[in-house]
């Protein structure tokens, strides 16, 4: 996280010496620009591990509240599980802490609870994911993210544990138009069970768009 930080430091810097005000577009689905206040977004995804539906609304210039409702199929996103099919529903945070410029850097957290069911069993866990974003404006339609997210759960039942997850990655996001846009994300890394199991490779890969309004 440390050199994400430093990034956006130096970055906005940069971009201040260059341009106060704010490049690109006024928000950003991938990436930590807000929506405006009293503004609403839609985002939908499919891809590993599942596909998911999400609504924000600006509660504030720089602080955004909303939910999302995922359908998965792969347990947070853990690669050598068998396919299970399971629900999570989420509290959706966003605040922009830095625009600057083509730079802009925020933070996100997600809770919620989720359940996989399998033959015989259910997992149910609450997730708890926090997540940095930098993001880059190449152009007014072109919006860059660099991603470092700790979408830590905790498992409950036979299965009781606090899981880590360290994941890092990109979003790459085009706006068809200022309302719209269409984007990918990829975020990979090691979990952390701290019941004493390996560590297992996990990975998120996603399409979806967003529709401002």
């Amino acid at each position: 996280m440390r050199w994400l930080v430093i990034a956006a430091v130096l970055l906005s810097g940069v971009a201040q010496a260059q341009d106060a005000v704010a490049v690109g577009q006024s928000w950003s689905a991938v990436g930590p620009k807000t929506i405006p206040a009293g503004a609403s977004a839609l985002e939908g995804t499919m891809g590993w591990p599942g596909l998911s539906v999400g609504y924000l609304y600006g509660i504030a210039s720089r602080f955004n509240l909303g939910a999302r409702f995922s359908f998965n199929y792969g347990v947070e996103g853990l690669v050598r599980y068998q396919v299970t099919p399971g629900l999570k529903l989420q509290v959706l945070t966003k605040f922009s802490l830095v625009e600057r410029g083509r730079v802009s850097f925020g933070v996100t957290f997600e809770p919620g609870p989720l359940f996989h069911f399998s033959t015989g069993s259910t997992l149910i866990g609450f997730a708890l994911p926090v997540g940095f974003r930098l993001g880059i404006a190449p152009s007014s339609a072109l919006q860059l993210a660099i991603l470092f997210e700790l979408p830590c759960w905790i498992s409950f039942g036979n299965l009781a544990s606090f899981n880590l997850p360290i994941l890092t990655g990109v979003g790459l996001e085009y706006f068809l138009q200022s309302s719209v846009a269409l984007f990918f994300r990829l975020r990979m890394g090691p979990t952390i069970f701290f019941r004493g199991l390996p560590a297992e490779f996990t990975m998120e890969g996603v399409v979806g768009v967003g529709w401002r309004f």
